[in-house]
């Protein structure tokens, strides 16, 4: 099946569901088709319709298209909206509320990974241990799905004018700040795990990579994380250097990438970059970067973000918060 013969089918599907009157006008076999579809809509399980199941093999003839058409638990999958290394995030319907969800799945090929599934088990329950308006929501599990909040709109990119870029950094830092004070690290803030919606809202998603503190009763603070100590998470270019080294890293961390994403908001490259993927991780330990057009009396310039060494960076968002 073609983009185009997909995207024709899933814009038929999305009108019968609200007026079925549509197909009457519909090509035969696009009718053919949605009607199938419609017609699964109580069942439960993956469908099995045979047209279904011939369309859902031409589409999976395209990677990370093989759920499309298909069905985990109450939602029908509709379209891939992007794939990483924790699996494929799909458009999904909610059969029961009538509702868009984001579906993040994860492979079948990690069932038996125990730090992926690890990694997904502690994604689940971050998510829902934060409520914030600029942060993604989650509404539940399913199998080995997480069903989240579809957050209309592009990711972030620059150059953005400086108003709009302080707009956002702002709704950012709150984001961080509503994380850091259930004791979340983030460990992968970018402009690609940040959405803005036409409204011009903040979202931050892909809690993936983060890292929960845990209090004692005796009150020593422990930091929680599916990946072993050693091991480098995240990506190069945001990464604070204690991160780059495979420390344990705190909010601190959080606060490195959150000016380098400002750095970028405001001129459209990333503050460290290089020839090769091992190039920004050199430039992140050695401290290199162009100047900065932040200028020096923001309050993110004065809260050390995102150059300054660990012992002096600003350990708290709400420092940089109110940058202007």
């Amino acid at each position: 099946m073609t983009n185009d013969r997909w995207q024709q089918l899933e814009e038929l599907y999305n009108a019968a569901w609200k007026d079925r009157t549509v197909l009457d006008k519909a090509d035969p076999e696009l009718r053919r088709e949605v009607e199938s579809l419609l017609a699964q809509e109580k069942g439960a399980g993956f469908l099995e319709s045979p047209a279904l199941e011939v369309a859902a093999q031409q589409v999976a003839a395209e990677p990370g298209q093989d759920l499309i058409l298909r069905r985990i638990g109450i939602y029908q999958i509709l379209s891939l909206l992007g794939s990483g290394g924790m699996g494929e995030v799909y458009r999904a319907k909610d059969t029961k509320l009538k509702r868009e969800v984001a579906l993040k799945v994860l492979p079948d090929a990690f069932a038996n990974d125990p730090e992926r599934m690890a990694r997904f088990q502690r994604e689940a329950e971050v998510l829902a241990a934060l409520n914030h308006p600029n942060i993604a929501q989650i509404y539940g599990v399913e199998d080995r799905a997480l069903v989240m909040e579809l957050v209309p709109g592009k990711t972030l990119k620059g150059p953005l004018p400086i108003d709009t870029a302080l707009n956002y950094a702002k709704q950012i830092a709150d984001a961080l700040e509503a994380a850091h004070d259930k004791g979340i690290t983030h460990r992968d803030l970018k402009p690609s795990n940040i959405m803005v919606t036409p409204e011009g809202v903040v979202k931050v998603l892909d809690f993936g990579l983060a890292a929960q503190s845990r209090e004692h009763e005796e009150g020593e603070t422990r930091i929680t994380s599916p990946t072993r100590s050693g091991m480098i998470i995240g990506t190069a270019a945001y990464m604070s250097p204690e991160q780059a080294r495979g420390e344990t890293v705190d909010k601190r961390a959080d606060i490195w990438a959150f000016g380098a994403v400002l750095y970028e908001m405001l001129t459209g490259k990333q503050a460290f970059r290089g020839e090769t993927a091992s190039d920004p991780l050199a430039s992140v330990l050695k401290s290199e970067r162009e100047g900065s057009p932040i200028p020096q009396s923001t309050q993110c310039r004065r809260q050390g973000c995102p150059v300054q060494a660990k012992p002096n960076r600003t350990d708290d968002s709400v420092d940089v918060r109110d940058v202007k």
